[in-house]
């Protein structure tokens, strides 16, 4: 019987089996992908942040094969310099068909190589496992052709394996199959497209695949080829999930991928001790790190990149992208892009804390707070409605409601500086560059356009000393 891989089991690892000899993948990226409607090259859209091509080269690179190919065309060029110094790359010209494709693969093999696997560029649902099951069967039967297939009840627009005594033997394809499925209840086996041939037999055979009547050249003619040969079990199958035949052609089969690998993802993240609220509403990309006992609530949008510490609070509606956060930190129906966040630190609501920023532990972050390449300091307290731009912010600081550092002249940025203990009174405009001392403090609605010696009140438009203290006269 046909091993089977469970969804269930797609979280789970495993270590790769070597074949005798030594193998390549080939992934293939260089069909049309007109349906998708899109400027962009149909393998470089995203998916769970990243390019559907990324997953399936992550997956290859996990069995750490002797070679990678990639094989692109004049619809897919993009992918030359994106992958150039992490891939081998051949070129077909023409996007004639599957073996068409592989037959431009081949000049690029190492020498040594034995074993080509073929996956495909546009199906991002293809996973470690996936391919170690492939791996496995080709090491135990030593076949000329070793094949995924899945079980579907209704195998739609794929194409169908004709089967003899259990044995592959060959492939109808969906247009010259006029059976009726409706209300099937035995499953059909139908062809992933994922495979793997002998180096040297199937380097003998695509020269000899015909030319389909719509003039192209398809890989499954070699299963039929092979099946009719004199070498033992020429033609072998395994049976995976069906999602490892899922392939995106277009805007819809992009979300569907895009709902399966978030599903995924989440999780894993449950089982790693993370609460999502709402797993259906929770949306988080691939590299993201979470820790223990974190509460992820509905609506979040957590962006490849983030490490987020242990016993947080992630609130509705918040976006956390590119940046680290502590432990304890809550960020609640907030925004932090490529910050850094200690712990024990509160943020929100409806912050948004823009690239550069670093918040030291114990500061608050209040609603409707905007911070840009700003270094604010421990046990520090923004209420609300603030802009620190360009700022350094020393610890115990009081930033009074409305507090704005004017940080752009028109040409240039320029940075202000807040020395510790500060206290800066509702609508304080700190006219940059400016400095204001340690321990100093500013009344409601001034305006700093110079230097505010430690210790200092300074009040009014243009803000002038009121008081001095004996700390700043020592």
């Amino acid at each position: 019987m046909a091993k089977v891989l469970k969804l269930e089991d797609q979280s789970e690892s495993t270590n790769p089996v070597s074949l005798n000899g030594q193998m390549a993948i080939v992934i293939l990226t260089a069909g049309r992908g007109s349906r998708m409607r899109s400027n962009t090259p149909k393998v470089l859209h995203l998916i769970a942040g990243l390019p559907m091509v990324e997953h399936v080269i992550r997956a290859a690179e996990s069995l750490t094969p002797t070679q990678i190919i990639l094989v692109t065309g004049p619809t897919s060029e993009a992918l030359n310099s994106e992958y150039q110094n992490r891939v081998d790359l051949a070129w077909q010209d023409e996007p004639l068909g599957t073996g068409h494709a592989v037959a431009a693969a081949i000049p690029a093999l190492k020498s040594g190589v034995e074993w080509v696997m073929v996956a495909f560029g546009d199906h991002p649902m293809t996973d470690t496992l996936t391919l170690q099951l492939i791996v496995d069967e080709a090491a135990r039967k030593q076949s000329l052709a070793t094949l995924l297939a899945v079980e579907l009840l209704d195998p739609g627009a794929y194409a169908r394996f004709r089967l003899q005594d259990g044995v592959v033997t060959g492939v109808v394809e969906a247009l010259d199959d006029d059976s009726d499925y409706r209300g099937n209840t035995q499953p059909v086996l139908v062809n992933s497209g994922i495979c793997c041939f002998s180096r040297a037999w199937l380097e003998q055979e695509l020269p000899n695949i015909p030319v389909s009547p719509v003039g192209e050249y398809y890989l499954t003619s070699l299963i039929e080829m092979a099946s009719r040969s004199e070498y033992p079990d020429p033609v072998a199958h395994v049976v995976g999930s069906p999602d490892a035949a899922f392939g995106v052609n277009n805007r819809v089969e992009l979300a569907d991928a895009e709902r399966v690998l978030r599903a995924r993802i989440n999780r894993s993240h449950m089982l790693a001790g993370v609460t999502l609220v709402d797993p259906d509403a929770t949306y988080i990309e691939m590299d993201v790190a979470i820790g223990m006992d974190t509460l992820i609530e509905p609506g979040v949008i957590i962006r490849r990149g983030t490490r987020i510490g242990q016993e947080c609070l992630i609130g509705r509606g918040s976006v956390v992208e590119n940046s680290l956060l502590g432990d304890r930190v809550k960020v609640i129906s907030s925004s932090v892009e490529s910050s850094v966040i200690d712990s024990d630190v509160d943020v929100g609501p409806y912050a948004h804390l823009r690239a550069g920023t670093r918040i030291a532990s114990g500061t608050h972050i209040g609603n409707y707070v905007e911070t840009k390449n700003a270094t604010i300091g421990t046990g520090t307290a923004v209420g609300h409605f603030s802009y620190l731009g360009d700022a350094e912010v020393g610890n115990g600081v009081n930033v009074g409601a409305g507090t704005i550092t004017c940080n752009f002249d028109g040409v240039e940025k320029h940075r202000t500086v807040i020395g510790d203990a500060v206290f800066l009174g509702s609508d304080t405009l700190l006219v940059a560059p400016v400095e204001i001392g340690k321990g100093s403090r500013t009344g409601a609605g001034s305006v700093v356009t110079k230097d505010v010696p430690p210790g200092a009140t300074v009040v009014g438009i243009p803000a002038r000393i009121i008081r001095r203290t004996s700390e700043e006269q020592d």
